[in-house]
């Protein structure tokens, strides 16, 4: 995992939480459509990576960056192995999808890179935005079912 570049580690990080929210899906019939909803959007967010792929040299890493990438893949395989495992609530599954959406957002999984290529800049950016979107959803369904945070 560690020789991927990173924009491909980062790429098969997007897939890997479509996988566990598409889990969701399937485990929590009754609100299928939200997280299958959230699981497209992650696979469209791969999908933006890797039409990237042509300059995937085109950012300037470091041990920081591909540690924390590697931190919150690790995160996330371990709770799809968990998903496949047991029962998980609606309740359970979004705590842990604003996990993952959060610690995206708070370890600036988006920032930590140096670009040095105007379009990867740009998909960076709008990962992030979309990432910021994902909380306000997750956010807004927790207070909806008048969810404990």
């Amino acid at each position: 995992m560690d020789k991927k570049p990173l924009l491909i580690l980062f790429e098969e990080n997007e897939l890997n939480i479509a996988s566990l929210y598409s889990l969701f899906a399937q485990k929590i019939p009754t609100k299928h459509n939200f997280w299958f909803r959230l699981s497209q959007e992650e696979i469209s967010h791969a999908d933006s990576i890797r039409n990237q792929s042509d300059i995937i040299d085109a950012i300037t890493e470091n041990n920081f960056s591909r540690g924390v990438v590697n931190h919150v893949m690790g995160f996330v395989l371990k709770e799809i192995k968990k998903t496949q495992q047991e029962k998980v609530t609606h309740h359970e599954a979004l705590l842990t999808a604003l996990r993952i959406e959060r610690s995206m957002l708070e370890k600036k999984c988006f920032e930590i890179f140096i670009p040095i290529n105007k379009r990867v800049q740009d998909m960076l950016c709008k990962l992030n935005s979309e990432t910021e979107r994902h909380v306000e959803i997750l956010t807004e369904e927790m207070k909806k079912n008048k969810f404990v945070f």
